[in-house]
C-alpha cells in the first residue's frame, strides 16, 4: 500500500506560515468560507448559516467593534478586553501554557508514559501533499466519527475536495500518525497573529492503543513552539459533557480559560439553542 512518500516529511522538520488576521480571511475566502469585513477586522460564517465570529476568535476587540457584521445574521460574538464591562459571556477556550513553557515537564506522568509509548510505535510525520489522506483518510475519518458522533460524516467527495484545500496555501499544518506505514490519524491546524489553533483530529480505533492522540497532539504544539510564530495553542473548547476528553486535556497539561466576550442571538435561536444543546449553548456564550 502506498504512502504517498514524496508528500511526506518527519515532524522534526515541519514548517508552515503563521498568517495576520487578512491574510487568514483571504485563505478562508479562498477555501470557500464567507468571510465579511465588517470595521477593523474580518469575521467568518461559522457553524449554522448566519452566525458569525471573527476569523481569528480571540483576538481582542474594541466593545463599539463588536455589532452586527451583515444585516442578516441571528448571531455573533467576539472576544473582549478582560477589563472591558461590555462582556455579557465568556468563550470557554481549551489552551497550553506559553508554548515557550509546555515541554514533556508539563504532562502529568501517567501521559508522559503513553507519550514515551507512543513515540516508539508511530512514526509522526507532516503530511506536505494530499496523496496519503486520499488515499487512506477517509476510512480514518469515518472510523473516527463513528466512535464520538460530534459531526455528521461527510460524504467522500466532499471529503476529497476538503483535504485538498489544506495544500491550496502554506498555512495548514497538518501532522499524521503512520503505524507500520498505515495511516492511524492525523489532526490539523494553523497560526494566527501568535495564537495556533488545532482544528480537526481524527483517530482510527485499531491505532488508539498506540497512544497517537497524545503524540499527535503533543508533537503540534511542539512544532508550534519551534516555529516561533504563536505564544499559547487553542486546543478547541471545553466540553463538558465529555469527561474523558477533559481528563485527557487536563493530562495533557492544558487549562480551561473564558476569554470574556461580547455576544447576541437572535432571542428564537437563542431559546432554541439554549433548550435543544445547552452544551453548544455554553461554548457559544459560556453561560448554562
Amino acid at each position: 500500500m502506498g504512502m504517498g512518500k514524496e508528500q511526506v516529511r518527519d515532524a522534526a522538520a515541519a514548517s508552515f506560515a503563521a498568517l495576520t488576521e487578512r491574510e487568514l480571511a483571504e485563505r478562508r475566502r479562498e477555501e470557500g468560507v464567507r468571510v465579511v469585513q465588517h470595521g477593523n477586522h474580518y469575521w467568518e460564517q461559522t457553524g449554522a448559516p448566519g452566525f458569525f465570529q471573527p476569523v481569528n476568535l480571540l483576538a481582542r476587540l474594541e466593545p463599539e467593534e463588536v455589532t452586527r457584521p451583515t444585516p442578516w445574521c441571528w448571531g455573533f460574538r467576539a472576544a473582549v478586553a478582560p477589563e472591558s464591562d461590555a462582556a455579557n459571556g465568556t468563550v470557554p477556550v481549551v489552551r497550553s501554557p506559553e508554548l515557550g513553557d509546555y515541554t514533556l515537564d508539563s504532562l502529568s506522568s501517567n501521559r508522559k508514559n503513553k507519550l514515551r509509548k507512543c513515540q516508539r510505535l508511530v512514526r509522526i510525520v507532516q503530511l506536505t501533499g494530499p496523496a496519503l489522506l486520499l488515499e487512506q483518510g477517509y476510512a480514518t475519518v469515518i472510523d473516527s466519527l463513528s466512535r464520538t458522533r460530534h459531526k455528521k460524516p461527510p460524504s467522500r467527495e466532499r471529503y476529497a475536495a476538503d483535504v485538498k484545500k489544506y495544500f491550496q496555501g502554506s498555512h495548514w499544518c497538518v501532522l499524521a500518525g503512520l503505524i507500520d506505514g498505515r495511516l492511524g490519524g492525523y489532526l490539523d491546524g494553523y497560526v494566527v497573529d501568535g495564537i495556533a489553533y488545532g482544528g480537526s483530529a481524527y483517530y482510527a480505533t485499531w491505532a488508539l492503543p498506540s497512544n497517537i492522540a497524545t503524540g499527535l497532539v503533543f508533537e503540534f504544539a511542539q512544532v508550534c513552539r519551534r516555529s516561533g510564530g504563536a505564544q499559547v495553542l487553542v486546543n478547541g473548547l471545553h466540553a463538558r459533557e465529555a469527561p474523558r476528553l477533559n481528563q485527557f486535556k487536563d493530562d495533557m497539561g492544558f487549562v480551561v480559560e473564558h476569554v470574556p466576550i461580547k455576544w447576541k442571538l437572535n432571542p428564537v435561536a437563542r431559546a432554541l439553542i439554549r433548550w435543544c444543546r445547552s452544551h453548544a449553548y455554553y461554548r457559544l456564550t459560556g453561560r448554562d
